[in-house]
């Protein structure tokens, strides 16, 4: 259905009329129903308004669901409903103290920046000469040790959550928190910073665990190496 769209390109301008229609209606609703209880309107009235609001959203989320074209703020999801392959990428970082001792570095470090955001950014890095990475694993490094510190002395981690802490807002996907207190980082500096690509099929590794992880090492940072 979304295909079919698509293809009649002189819809466009009306797609769009309607998007907006459906914007401004479903603000009106709730501007409405809002008003009626502000305004301490009859029950009756209050109850209209709030099922004129139930209605519409569900009609028009109904809508959006079965023609497959979105309507913000009502959205079909395509991200994940659809169809996706069961080979998984990701990547992580591994920091490596004076000991020898590999640590996962904790993708908070990258804040503002989602992990995921920035993990889109760094796949051609795997077909990219050593001078290209090296920029790259130096700022990963810098934001690795800079995070360290922070942990190691106590102070709030990462620097946004200074005010709310475990209450403050999540990103879209949650990650994994390796760094909550200083028993989680070496006292010491990180010598090493080394970029690592990981991938797996779902099945395996519902089946096998973290056996199934295949790891490729992108490249490494040394200060001063």
């Amino acid at each position: 259905m979304r295909a079919f769209f698509k293809s009649l390109a002189w819809l466009e301008p009306v797609v769009e009329l309607a998007r907006l229609g459906i914007f401004l209606v479903f603000v009106g609703l709730v501007f409405l129903s809002i008003a009626s209880v502000v305004r301490q309107r009859p029950e009756a009235t209050r109850r209209r308004a709030a099922q004129a609001l139930a209605g519409f959203v569900v009609a028009v989320t109904s809508l959006v669901g079965f023609l497959q074209v979105d309507a913000w703020p009502f959205t079909n999801w395509a991200l994940v409903h659809t169809l996706r392959s069961p080979r998984i990428h990701s990547w992580e970082m591994e920091a490596m103290d004076m000991s020898g001792r590999l640590w996962t570095v904790d993708p908070r470090i990258l804040q503002p920046i989602a992990p995921e955001e920035f993990g889109q950014c760094l796949r051609p890095l795997a077909r990219s000469p050593d001078a290209a990475r090296r920029p790259v694993l130096e700022f990963l490094y810098e934001r690795a040790e800079a995070g360290r510190r922070t942990v190691a002395t106590g102070r709030r981690f990462p620097p946004n959550d200074w005010l709310l802490g475990p209450l403050s807002a999540p990103y879209h996907f949650t990650a994994r928190r390796f760094w909550n207190s200083p028993v989680d980082v070496p006292a010491d500096p990180f010598v090493s910073l080394r970029l690592v690509f990981l991938e797996w099929d779902a099945y395996e590794r519902q089946r096998d665990g973290d056996r199934a992880v295949r790891k490729t090492i992108i490249g490494e940072y040394r200060p001063g190496g």
